[in-house]
């Protein structure tokens, strides 16, 4: 489906059960959960599918060891089962992956505390994962870690998985189910009444705007939130503050060739700094150390892009866990950094400190979802669509216990696809995970689609030639960076943003796509402006951490 048949398509439609604005993790969740219920559902997004925080998150999917510590005990335990969900339902895109944390002498915090933690987290899962291993056997697991004063370190598991992928998993599934998706629609106006609920989108490189009734609209903006404006039926005695108090904070991260900085596990440490812990892990064939955790005064209309004293901060963390490795600014080959959508109650606090919850309410009609993490998207969708079902059923008994039970039986449902296929893809182990990974049940499509001499990998990367066509042929690219950055990973995980490869990306994808060749060069010169601004090293200014 073209862009313009998509519009069409969407225009067509008198009213939607729903519309959702914002297509990260939490409004794709929501439209995929929906249309597993049968309900006919839009999500609009004013920039890319996954621009904000949800292609440039730490890639966990993880219960959250620290936050169990804080006392977030209820927090821990809804993710600890979403985590086991995914990786049942999420393979080979969620992956299973070894954690190590090292143990010092007079360190904080120690063996025996951190295992009798670690029995509470694997309680919650219903299976032993951790495992406490002396210094010689540990220095196996972990090679090249600092020795001084070294006890050993404790090995458990969590998850990891490609996040831009994953929404777009989501995204390509809804599809498939009904629903419909658009990005680069800025919903500038939304207007509130008893009836159906009116929405003013402005489509990128258009003067025309499109209006679309819905029947409930949900804010799915993240740290964007507090930026939908909303006019209210005057009639209603609704409360114009802001749904939430927004605090974004920005947590950044180095990417590492491999083969500089090899690690099997995720390794966590505790920075000498501030005694956070920062991860230090594969993904993707390369190494990325992340996050920090500091606030983000930058304008939101704008990529984030790490500060000189974050990458200062991540760099010492390498130093004070892998001495011997020599790491420095010139073994960078990107960073990347992403704002999450933090809520609070007390700016005071120290940003690591912040609560991870989701909160949801009715805020001038429209159903507003913030907070929350990656891990739990599916348990969001869930509770939104619980609150939805008694909005689009509040005079009708009859048709509530419909949707009602329409939403049990969605929320029971694979949160995502599975290649279903008797045979083989008939490729290598590698290429066929990595298919696997990003098409679900369209594995063998994808495979029909493509010639098998694009069915190889781009570089040391993981991802295909074949991807790129796929990409520009069904998933919506308006320019070069959703290519690079977002529908694969080339951007990030090759020197240079794969400047040196563009030539031969665009060669493979010109024949799908309607660009000019002055188009192509507007697109270049933006796609390189933009990875030196925000992707490429910091250019030496400061900020604190």
């Amino acid at each position: 489906m073209t862009r313009k048949e998509r519009i069409a398509d969407i225009t067509d439609v008198t009213a939607w059960d729903m519309v959702i604005i914002g297509g990260g993790i939490t409004g794709t969740g929501i439209l995929k959960l929906a249309c597993q219920m049968g309900l006919k559902v839009l999500l609009l997004e004013q920039k890319d599918f996954a621009w904000g925080s949800s292609s440039r998150s730490s890639k966990m999917v993880h219960g959250g060891l620290r936050y169990m510590a804080q006392g977030q005990v209820a927090l821990t335990r809804e993710s600890v089962v979403e985590r086991q969900r995914l990786l049942k339902e999420g393979q080979p895109l969620v992956t299973k992956q070894s954690f190590v944390l090292s143990h010092y002498k007079k360190a904080f915090p120690g063996p025996w505390l951190f295992n009798r933690l670690l029995s509470c987290y694997d309680f919650i899962a219903g299976e032993k994962q951790h495992k406490f291993w002396p210094k010689s056997s540990y220095l196996s697991l972990a090679p090249q870690v600092a020795e001084h004063d070294l006890l050993g370190g404790t090995q458990f598991f969590d998850a990891l998985t490609e996040d831009a992928r994953l929404v777009q998993r989501l995204i390509q599934e809804s599809l498939q189910l009904g629903g419909q998706a658009l990005n680069y629609a800025q919903v500038t106006t939304l207007d509130i009444n008893a009836a159906d609920n009116q929405l003013s989108v402005l489509l990128e490189d258009q003067k025309q705007r499109l209006i679309i009734n819905a029947k409930v609209v949900v804010n799915a903006c993240g740290a964007w939130t507090n930026l939908l404006q909303i006019n209210q039926d005057k009639q209603a005695n609704i409360s114009k503050k802001p749904p939430v108090n927004m605090r974004p904070l920005r947590g950044s991260h180095l990417v590492i060739a491999n083969w500089r900085l090899p690690v099997a596990s995720v390794i966590s440490v505790q920075h000498a700094q501030d005694k956070r812990p920062v991860q230090i892990y594969p993904w993707q064939n390369v190494t990325i150390v992340g996050t920090t955790d500091v606030e983000h005064h930058d304008d939101m209309a704008l990529e984030a892009k790490i500060s000189q004293s974050e990458f200062d901060y991540l760099l010492a963390t390498i130093e004070q866990q892998f001495p011997h490795a020599q790491i420095t600014k010139d073994d960078i080959i990107s960073t990347f950094a992403g704002v999450r959508p933090v809520t609070t109650t007390n700016d005071s606090l120290a940003p690591s400190k912040e609560k991870r919850d989701h909160h949801i309410a009715k805020h001038q009609g429209v159903f507003t979802v913030t907070g929350g993490k990656l891990t739990t998207f599916r348990l969001i969708a869930q509770q939104v669509l619980t609150m939805v079902c008694q909005q689009l059923t509040v005079n009708d008994k009859t048709n509530a216990l419909v949707l009602t039970d329409a939403l049990n039986i969605a929320s029971q449902q694979p949160i995502l696809s599975q290649y279903t296929g008797a045979e083989s893809l008939a490729f290598s182990h590698d290429i066929e995970q990595q298919i696997l990974a990003c098409y679900g049940e369209l594995s063998a499509a994808f495979v029909h689609a493509s010639e098998k001499t694009d069915c190889q990998p781009i570089r040391y990367s993981r991802h295909l030639w074949a991807e790129l066509v796929w990409s520009v042929k069904f998933e919506q690219v308006q320019h070069l960076d959703d290519l690079l950055l977002r529908r694969t990973r080339l951007g990030n995980v090759l020197p240079e943003g794969a400047r040196d490869l563009i030539p031969q990306v665009k060669a493979l994808c010109s024949p799908y796509l309607t660009w000019s060749e002055k188009k192509w060069q507007e697109e270049i010169r933006r796609y390189l402006a933009l990875w030196q601004c925000s992707y490429s090293l910091p250019q030496g200014e400061t900020s604190s951490i």
